[in-house]
């Protein structure tokens, strides 16, 4: 569990409360985004890292038929996004993003009728 405190406006004391659990699936729908895999396709683990997370993402490589970017830049982008995220949406400071590519997922085309 952790507790944050916000310096917006308010008119109610308060605190805001975000589980373990809630972190670790908002970490998962971002990595599920910028991969463009389902969701049982991802894995990731949160640790404590000096105050900062760090997150441990599982991902295949996906193959599209458009081309495809080096492996290199494809974790450079999901680090940036799990970053970005987490600092966006939950207010966390990522101070390290491990990834690991395993399998290969081929993109499907959906047809438009």
């Amino acid at each position: 569990m952790s507790v944050m405190q916000t310096g917006g406006p308010t008119t109610v004391a308060g605190a805001t409360v975000v589980e373990a659990r809630a972190l670790h699936r908002l970490a998962v729908g971002i990595v599920r985004d910028a991969t463009r895999v389902g969701a049982g396709d991802v894995s990731v683990q949160l640790a404590d890292r000096r105050g900062d997370l760090r997150v441990s993402v599982e991902v295949p490589v996906v193959l599209t038929r458009q081309g495809t970017d080096p492996v290199s830049a494809r974790a450079d982008a999901l680090r940036d996004a799990v970053v970005q995220g987490m600092r966006d949406l939950a207010a966390r400071r990522v101070g390290a993003v491990d990834v690991r590519f395993r399998g290969v997922r081929r993109e499907m085309q959906r047809r438009v009728t």
